[in-house]
């Protein structure tokens, strides 16, 4: 489907604003405001629009959800949970709303919490691999790392068409050091999103770890390729140009940290010193 252009949806916005302000207790308009402030990433001016028909027409079901994720938007978990809470008590079946109740608990690190709602929510839309990702995040943050693998192969099932779902593979068996076992998703994710940087890194980052430096390489080259001054891609290569006693190759990069005034030009540095005093042992 085609963008609206900006202009259009500007305009759309302003005949909203008229309509809210000449009949401020027909609920669509302002309804139509706020999802389009919502959509249009204008969370406080969203809140202001919902929270003002609210104090009108509290009774107003569709009106919870957008308030939540205006408020969840806007870094305001503890409303965003408390707008989440109303909307699931009028409308339980919405297995959406779960996964955004996880969202707002995520984000206020009560992660054990956040699980059970993406469990939820995962149960009552079969096949929806959404809520499952964001599952094996908590799981992720929580440090439990295995049973993010076990969340993400589990959604693979459903769907191996989502680029992220192998990344976050792939990165999980890095975490853990199973790195033989983490290239393979990261080539799945790269073959359905070529230009994801961060997969491309974490490929980097698994070959090396194997001692397989040319593929090592070639995957920072490709990264830098993108984005020539990409922190994480200089460091790597010049760590592999620092494993391979090039580091004349090895200080060009540490140059190129400090000129994006990145702190791992001093990790770098270290690691170069570090292969200095070896060579001079």
């Amino acid at each position: 489907m085609d963008q609206i252009p900006e202009a259009e949806c500007w305009d759309r916005i302003r005949r909203l604003v008229q309509a809210v302000a000449e009949n401020p207790f027909d609920e669509d308009p302002a309804i139509e405001l706020g999802r389009s402030y919502l959509e249009r990433s204008c969370y406080p001016q969203a809140v202001e629009v919902l929270e003002s028909l609210k104090s009108r027409m509290p009774e107003s079901v569709e009106l919870y959800p957008l308030l939540g994720l205006s408020y969840l938007n806007s870094d305001r978990t503890s409303e965003a949970i408390d707008h989440f809470m109303v909307a699931m008590s009028h409308s339980p079946e919405e297995g959406y709303l779960y996964w955004c109740m996880g969202d707002a608990l995520f984000k206020a690190d009560r992660y054990p919490q956040a699980i059970e709602y993406y469990k939820r929510s995962a149960e009552m839309e079969p096949g929806n691999t959404l809520p499952l990702r964001k599952m094996a995040q908590a799981f992720f943050d929580m440090g439990r790392v295995d049973e993010a693998v076990d969340i993400l192969k589990e959604a693979l099932k459903y769907d191996a068409a989502v680029p992220e779902l192998w990344s976050s593979l792939g990165w999980a068996f890095i975490r853990l050091g199973r790195y033989s076992e983490a290239i393979e998703p990261l080539k799945q994710s790269l073959a359905l999103k070529p230009d994801d940087i961060q997969c491309i890194k974490s490929l980097g980052l698994a070959a090396f770890a194997l001692g397989r430096k040319e593929a090592s390489f070639q995957s920072y080259r490709i990264a830098l390729g993108l984005n020539p001054l990409d922190e994480e891609a200089l460091f790597g290569l010049g760590i592999l140009f620092v494993s391979s006693g090039d580091l004349k190759s090895a200080i060009r990069q540490y140059e190129l940290l400090q000129s994006v005034k990145s702190p791992l030009g001093e990790d770098l540095y270290a690691k170069i010193l570090e292969r200095k005093e070896l060579r001079m042992a």
